[in-house]
């Protein structure tokens, strides 16, 4: 058996045939320094020459690489017929043989045949040796160094033969560059040359992309190499270079203005009807000058600067006339130009924003069907913010140029930027490319990603579904999870614990998982409520918890020298996350309590101060790291925007209250704004939630209102008011089913008093009542608490109760699901975990079923008992989908008690999505969810409601059903879930109520801890 050991000085030679190319050699000198950066292996590159009679003579070795293309040479031809397996890649795109052989090569005894099936492929091969070296895609990028191997043996289990890429084209798009991008570049390398795209190149190739759309905003990839040495260098790699959207005939953005002028050849206006000649001798000159690479050039025409071509006020047919006469006038240059002596050039027509409109047209009069479209790659596009849009017909999956996505992990524009680090989770991107896959796009897949660090693991998911959709698309409902897993087990592993492992996925998946409730940007201290729901309570100890977690991490890994790959990929932007939403949750605490009075507004005023400085810190810190590799990627301005951009953002305000020498006593609810205080006649605290729902504690908050230390205790004597003002204690029956975390205390500004009630000891049926006092020596608020023991319900497991008259149902808990038929093939829901606003989900599958009314159609169906009738309030929460019919809409059919069905919408016919104009597409990507809304009548006891589907693209979430009359508690996310009737779930329930007083840090951070503050 065939067997290559690499060990310290051990010779370890490659040879490559001379006709792969410096693009192959190139490659073959970075895995070579990886094999010596992991063994200390001796390895050199030597490139094979060919003489006369096809042989060379060479040193014999007893272990090497030889490296081969197909169709490169005689040497290759012989390869195939010395190695059959070879034959298995031959003809095949972008694919490799990993071969080990013994006394076939006249090299060395055995060898390691790296086959490729084009430069591609080739390429591919050779870092799939740096992959079983234990080298990832992060070795640059994530700071990652070598894990050092005293032996590695390499022998036939290793031996591989590769797939074709499911996705043809595979890249990213490096954008909105500025400051962040273009001042680390600028400041390390110069600018945007040849010597950064290097390293850009590499991390590609290593995640076996094959595109790219380079930077744009201030350079230009033509010139910046210096001149095209940028471009040389891609087409040596294989990498096929295009450009944006908006940047046709491989011309950079700004590339027109700087040479545009009154003397220029090009013209000074970016008009194709005041300009013609000039703007086609701009294409033309861009187009010769790329002549011989690989390119993949955009064609169609927008506006300078992301606009409208012809502005606002013009038709869409005048819109479409031009946009045809422009695609006709470049083809003919690209035919003329490109394809004279080359074989067929790939071409992309980029349906986005407003071009969606052009391409469908007035009365069926667009671009749609445009003959000289017919082999173009047709790119159709998200709505900025990770949502797909108009998805192929069935009539059009088989249109010859295929079709592209182009996906945004980053985005600058309306409703507001997100470009700071990392806020798509791996679920939603899983769930939108799956789909997209499934709708036929298979020809191209783009993603911007912004300013390239700070995206890691997104990234690289992305790039992983689209080489290998077999093993991670639609088929893997839990893809996201395995990947996140593998991905750490690949970085960290040969550094971690298993359990350090753990404790890392979850601090990524609990830092990704809060930057997408709300990105960044778009936080501010009115988003999560301070008391209602205790939302903001609930947020801020997750924040602590995984806070706590990340610390401790790093400072595990500064032991084994792995700290400034988690540093850099995942400490730096999870811990400034954290700060961030911490910031605005303490202002927002701020705010309220100094509306209340309270003492403790000074300390949260302070807190998020110090959260400000911490921001500053940890930008600085990131700027300094590794001898400031990364310095200016930590630039982005990520705070209280106030427009789409971030011009005018400001810090938190924080508000500062004069208090009273003397101390007051304010008590309140810790989920309620309202306050109570010493009065005249005093207002009690009436507490109802252990007689309205199965809730057994509740929380208090005692403040101070003055400089003073507050001395309070609990007073069960009953306290009457006489004649003369005096009030006075008098004996009150004490009572054995409510107990207080503690009975007195002293605060110079705010204390909890949990409320606990064992209803084992009430009466079924009865319900009770009890008053005690929240006193100091000169005030008193009275509190009164009732409390009931309900019978236990008689009916069907999984059947939900209301809590305080509502009923909240995550959509995944539905106790019946009727399977539906879609072409000939069963469709059903499938539940998505870890997925959205509500950490759950059900969507139909397949992806591509769409239903015209409940016939057919997929269904579930959920209990609730309502103890009274009436009309209802029902709410469907769902994921901010886009109709993906040009101009369709978004609908579920709704059923109560098997009664005619009816439909709740959730886009209307004005409904456009990634229009800036649409309010409500504008409210759904910033709020992540759509909310449909309909009228349902309810019996007394059990009621089924059944929830069918209609369109595809929908992801169900939550359920919320509240009498039609009921005034909803103001917060983001939302009540908790309600109580559903199970055995196993009532004593899970009971045994989290018990314990939910208990502030102590969990061992494990709650993913769902900001819901709400009972634990359940």
């Amino acid at each position: 058996m065939a067997t290559l050991k690499l060990e310290k000085k051990t010779a370890f030679p490659f040879f490559i045939l001379h006709e792969c190319g410096d693009g192959v050699r190139r490659v073959a000198e970075k895995v070579s320094r990886d094999v010596i950066g992991v063994t200390d292996t001796q390895t050199e590159v030597s490139v094979v020459e060919i003489c006369a009679k096809g042989k060379k003579d060479t040193q014999h070795h007893s272990q090497a690489v030889f490296v081969a293309t197909d169709g490169c040479g005689e040497r290759a031809e012989k390869l195939l017929y010395e190695i059959p397996e070879l034959k298995r890649v031959k003809g095949k795109k972008e694919s490799y043989a990993f071969l080990i052989r013994e006394n076939v090569l006249e090299e060395a005894e055995n060898a390691l045949v790296i086959y490729g099936s084009d430069r591609l492929g080739t390429i591919y091969g050779l870092f799939h040796l740096s992959e079983l070296l234990g080298v990832t895609p992060m070795l640059y990028w994530g700071d990652c160094p070598y894990k050092k191997r005293n032996l590695v043996i390499i022998d036939d289990k290793d031996n591989y033969i590769s797939k074709e890429p499911s996705v043809a084209y595979r890249g990213f798009f490096i954008n909105d560059e500025w400051p962040c991008f273009g001042t680390w570049t600028t400041s390390h390398f110069g600018g945007f040359n040849a010597e950064m795209y290097d390293h850009i190149f590499e991390y590609l190739l290593r995640m076996k992309g094959n595109y790219l759309w380079p930077a744009m905003w201030s350079s230009c990839f033509m010139l910046d190499g210096p001149g095209m040495e940028s471009m040389k260098l891609a087409d040596e790699y294989g990498i096929y270079i295009g450009m944006s959207h908006h940047e046709p005939c491989m011309r950079s953005g700004a590339e027109y203005s700087k040479v545009r002028g009154k003397g220029s050849p090009y013209g000074d206006a970016w008009s194709y009807k005041t300009n013609k000649e000039g703007i086609i001798k701009f294409w033309e000159d861009g187009l010769k000058r790329s002549q011989g690479y690989r390119v993949f050039p955009t064609i169609g025409m927008r506006g300078e600067n992301d606009s409208k071509i012809l502005g606002y006020n013009a038709t869409i047919s005048e819109n479409v006339r031009l946009l045809k006469e422009v695609i006709t006038k470049q083809r003919e240059l690209i035919r003329s130009i490109l394809e004279k002596k080359e074989k067929k050039v790939p071409q992309l027509f980029a349906v986005y924003k407003e071009v969606e409109d052009y391409y469908f047209g007035e009365e069926g009069e667009g671009l749609r069907g445009f003959k000289e479209l017919e082999d173009v790659t047709l790119l159709l596009c998200d709505d900025n913010f990770g949502n797909m849009r108009t998805l192929p017909e069935q009539f059009e999956k088989n249109h010859p140029g295929g079709f592209g996505m182009y996906y945004h992990l980053d985005y600058h524009g309306d409703p507001i930027s997100y470009e700071w680090v990392a806020s798509t989770p791996l679920m939603k991107i899983w769930e939108q490319m799956t789909e997209a896959y499934e709708y036929g796009i298979r020809q191209l897949w783009i993603v911007n990603v912004g300013d390239v660090k700070f995206q890691e693991i997104p990234l690289n998911y992305f790039m992983s579904l689209a080489y290998d959709f077999e093993t991670w698309g639609s088929k893997i409902m839990n893809s996201a999870q395995i990947y996140t897993k593998m991905w750490i087990d690949k970085v960290f592993g040969s550094y971690t614990s298993q359990k350090e492992r753990k404790t890392i996925r979850e601090v990524l998946e609990g830092y990704l998982r809060l930057n997408a409730l709300r990105r960044p940007e778009a936080l501010n201290d009115q988003i999560y409520h301070p008391a209602h729901e205790s939302e903001s309570e609930g947020l801020l100890r997750l924040c602590d918890c995984l806070e706590n977690k990340n610390e401790e991490v790093y400072r595990r890994l500064a032991d084994k020298k792995m700290e400034d790959a988690y540093y850099s990929m995942i400490y730096f932007p999870a811990a400034a996350s954290l700060n961030l939403l911490k910031m605005h949750l303490y202002s927002g605490k701020n705010h309220l309590y100094a509306s209340q009075g309270k003492a403790v507004a000074n300390v949260y005023g302070k807190m998020a101060e110090d959260c400000i400085e911490k921001d500053q810190i940890l930008a600085n810190e990131m700027g300094n790291f590794n001898q400031g590799k990364w310095n200016g990627m930590q630039l982005a301005s990520h705070i209280g925007f106030t427009n789409w951009n971030d011009e005018d953002w400001r810090y938190p305000v924080r508000h500062t209250i004069r208090l009273p020498e003397k101390a007051r006593l304010i008590v309140s609810r810790a989920d309620e704004i309202r306050t109570y205080t010493n009065q005249y006649f005093p207002k009690p605290l009436v507490i109802k939630d252990f007689a309205e729902s199965e809730c057994n504690c509740v929380k208090i908050q005692i403040a101070n209102g003055g400089q003073e230390v507050l001395k309070w205790r609990i007073s069960e004597s009953a306290r009457i008011v006489g004649m003369d003002g005096v009030a006075r204690e008098t004996e009150r029956k004490s009572c054995d089913w409510i107990s207080f975390s503690q009975r007195s205390g002293a605060t110079k500004y705010q204390e909890e008093l949990i409320l606990t009630v064992d209803k084992e000891k009430l009466l079924v049926g009865q319900e009770e009542e009890y008053q005690f006092e929240i006193c100091t020596d000169t005030e008193f608020v009275p509190v009164i608490v009732t409390a009931s023991k309900k019978e236990r319900l008689d009916v069907p497991d999984g059947t939900f109760v209301a809590e305080n008259g509502m009923f909240v149902l995550d959509a995944v808990h539905f106790t019946e699901a009727k399977g539906g038929i879609f072409q000939g093939e069963t469709a059903e829901f499938k539940e998505l975990k870890q997925f959205g606003k509500y950490d759950s989900g059900i969507k139909v599958f397949p992806v591509t079923a769409s239903f015209l009314s409940e016939h057919h159609a997929p269904a579930v169906i959920y209990q609730i008992c309502s103890e009274m009738s009436g009309t209802y309030c029902l709410e469907l929460h769902t994921s901010p989908a886009n109709p993906l019919v040009y101009g369709g809409e978004l609908r579920m059919g709704v059923s109560v008690n098997g009664k005619q069905e009816e439909e709740i919408g959730f886009t209307g016919k004005d409904y456009k999505s990634g229009e800036v104009s649409c309010s409500s597409w504008k409210e759904a990507v910033l709020n992540q969810e759509h909310v449909g809304r309909g009228k349902v009548m309810l019996e007394k006891g059990v009621n089924k409601i059944q929830i069918s589907a209609r369109e595809a693209g929908i992801v169900l979430q939550r359920l919320v059903l509240y009498p039609i009359d009921t005034v909803k508690k103001e917060s983001y996310l939302g009540p908790k879930e309600s109580m559903r009737i199970n055995r196993k779930d009532v004593t899970e329930y009971e045994e989290s109520n018990e314990n939910s007083g208990d502030d102590k840090s969990s061992k494990s951070c709650d993913r769902k801890q900001g819901y709400s503050d009972s634990g359940r």
